[in-house]
């Protein structure tokens, strides 16, 4: 049966078992997909518990993007360097990572004298925080966090796999470490948003929002082009507590610079898939090098020739 018969309108809720291509699907008609269950709740606790410290030691936010008052929120950034189980369940989710391979991987062509070559840039991680909103946190202002990258909307009706394939330069995945409700300020979303264009006059408007209430361990994936933005907590003692990773694509600066963020010991405890999709690996054709050479062998020297200076 194909996707579009089998899901109603409404932004679904599926299962972690459910087909990628659906979930997929999901994402090109509404811009947002719940999927229950995601992620244990062991790995979530245990992921918690690696970043507690950070998050109770974060510092105020100046501005108005994040609630202001320290004991309303706290943030733990860089993650990768504070969570193994954070880095290898929830970044490395092989749910997120096909689908952030579906939508983020760049493929072009190009002459190189006469000979027609394809370039394929694999999307990396663009940044990693765990937050923690406690009672009198405020909402967000609604926002589409593609704008990071200066990416600008046509409007369209619907998704068209081909002229659509460059649309999205960045995809997020949201995990409840806590069960997170509207009132203790569940992400606020407005279903396909994504279709819209960057040159709407009237702003984005909260009585369009649905909210991303979730039970611990759930996932929401959303298309960075999709307005959302923090909800409200009005409890009096409830504190919610998300984690969200976003990847990019490969050719596009990171939002959170995993090179400073993580201290090269910390990366190289990990294996070469999650260093690769740190970024250390080249974006194709020629993006990323050191000394002319793949990033990895700042990690790895001992891979010698294997990393040495090539053609691009």
């Amino acid at each position: 049966m194909a996707p579009s018969a089998k899901y109603g309108p409404e932004v679904q809720r599926v299962s972690a078992e459910t087909p990628v291509e659906d979930i997929i699907y999901l994402l090109k008609r509404d811009g947002g997909v719940f999927i229950r269950g995601l992620i244990s709740v062991e790995d979530v606790d245990k992921a918690y518990d690696e970043c507690r410290h950070r998050l109770e030691n974060d510092v105020e936010w100046n501005g108005s993007f994040f609630p202001t008052l320290e004991e309303e929120t706290q943030r733990a950034p860089g993650l990768i360097g504070l969570s193994p189980t954070y880095t290898k369940t929830q970044m490395m989710n092989s749910i997120f990572q096909e689908v952030c391979d579906h939508f983020l991987t760049t493929r072009s062509w190009y002459w190189w004298g006469t000979e027609k070559k394809e370039s394929v840039s694999k999307p990396y991680v663009h940044s990693c925080t765990a937050m923690r909103i406690g009672p009198g946190g405020k909402a967000q202002p609604l926002h589409r966090d593609d704008y990071i990258s200066h990416n600008y909307h046509h409007e369209i009706d619907s998704w068209d796999d081909e002229r659509d394939k460059n649309r999205e330069t960045a995809l997020g995945l949201f995990v409840a470490g806590s069960k997170i409700t509207k009132e203790n300020g569940g992400t606020q979303f407005i279903p396909r948003s994504h279709l819209w264009g960057t040159d709407r006059t009237n702003p984005p408007d909260v009585n369009d929002c649905i909210f991303a209430e979730m039970e611990k361990g759930d996932g929401f994936l959303m298309l960075a082009s999709a307005y959302h933005g923090g909800g409200n907590n009005v409890t009096a003692n409830d504190q919610r507590l998300l984690f969200a990773t976003f990847a990019v694509r490969g050719y596009l600066r990171q939002e959170e610079n995993q090179f400073l963020a993580v201290s090269q010991d910390s990366a190289k405890q990990y294996d070469r898939p999650i260093q690769a999709f740190m970024g250390y690996s080249m974006s194709d054709p020629a993006c990323g090098y050191v000394e002319q050479m793949d990033p990895i062998f700042v990690l790895h020297p001992e891979l010698g020739r294997e990393a040495g200076p090539k053609d691009f």
